[in-house]
């Protein structure tokens, strides 16, 4: 085991513990609130985002990180087919989670004559959350017959390529095509949704300074701060997809792609979930 490989181990079991226990303390206080009936609706989505995060961290960054510090092949077929369905339901979920939660914001925040003011989107939240999970348990059905234990472990598979520390035989348009026209969906409604809140918090502004009251610029409200706070988790989300997409269907179609590369993605997908509770609880957005 090489010096690289103990600090790649280390960097992803960090990522990993430290997102594992905020997103904890952060869902620990939200259930605190359900307990005591000050949940606010957007505490629904906090809740299920929190979760998610969980899941994530514990199913991309532990068997990575334990990889690189064993340098052993932990996972049989079964161990890998279990993982990465739990990979990949995860990473649907919190591309779902956080476009409803930017939706949700941005019908909070409109304008009361506007249509979007009279969705009643409270009785929406938990329906939309449920259906996520159902949604995306059945879209990611298919990945456990297509991932193995290593390729390391039988020289016969072709035609996929290396996860590492487990192997993904086939690759074809019929397999990923349902999923990647969801992620374009979400992602694609996520950026609207924030691009609505970003023009609506332009336009308070402008009316702020036109106004020039000092009893609306002296302070923020605490709807405003909310915004901004789901606007910085949208840009920390899209800037870590990015990178992580783009170097996923880059290993897809350029067979030699450097492992330390694929680092590069799991480093950039961990980034989120591991960075949001903590902007959450500095925000005072719960």
């Amino acid at each position: 085991m090489s010096v690289l490989d103990t600090v790649l181990g280390v960097i992803f079991l960090s990522q990993t513990g430290v997102g594992v226990l905020g997103n904890s303390f952060l869902c620990f206080y939200i259930f605190t609130l359900f307990s005591s009936c000050r949940a606010r609706p957007m505490h629904v989505i906090l809740a299920q985002l929190t979760m998610t995060n969980i899941i994530g961290l514990i199913s991309r960054g532990f068997p990575e990180g334990v990889f690189y510090l064993q340098k052993g092949y932990l996972l049989g077929n079964l161990g890998c087919k279990m993982v990465f369905y739990v990979q990949r339901v995860s990473r649907g979920l919190s591309i779902g989670t956080t476009f409803l939660l930017s939706a949700f914001q941005a019908v909070t925040v409109s304008p009361s004559n506007s249509r979007l003011a009279k969705v009643k989107v409270q009785k929406l939240i938990r329906p939309s959350c449920v259906s996520l999970w159902i949604f995306n348990m059945i879209l990611e059905i298919n990945v456990p017959l297509y991932v193995t234990g290593p390729r390391s472990h039988n020289s016969s598979y072709t035609g996929g390529f290396d996860l590492l520390y487990c192997y993904w035989g086939t690759v074809s348009q019929g397999i990923t095509i349902l999923p990647s026209l969801r992620d374009i969906l979400f992602v694609g409604g996520l950026v609207c949704s924030s691009g609505y809140i970003v023009f609506l918090l332009d336009r308070h502004h402008q009316r702020v300074q036109y106004i020039h009251s000092e009893s609306l610029s002296s302070g923020t409200s605490p709807e405003l701060k909310a915004t901004e706070t789901v606007l910085m988790l949208v840009s920390i989300f899209v800037c870590a997809y990015c990178i992580s997409c783009g170097i996923t269907l880059y290993k897809v179609y350029v067979t030699h792609l450097g492992v330390q590369v694929m680092n590069v993605g799991t480093f950039a997908t961990l980034c989120f979930p591991t960075i949001s509770p903590f902007l959450l609880i500095h925000r005072g957005a719960v």
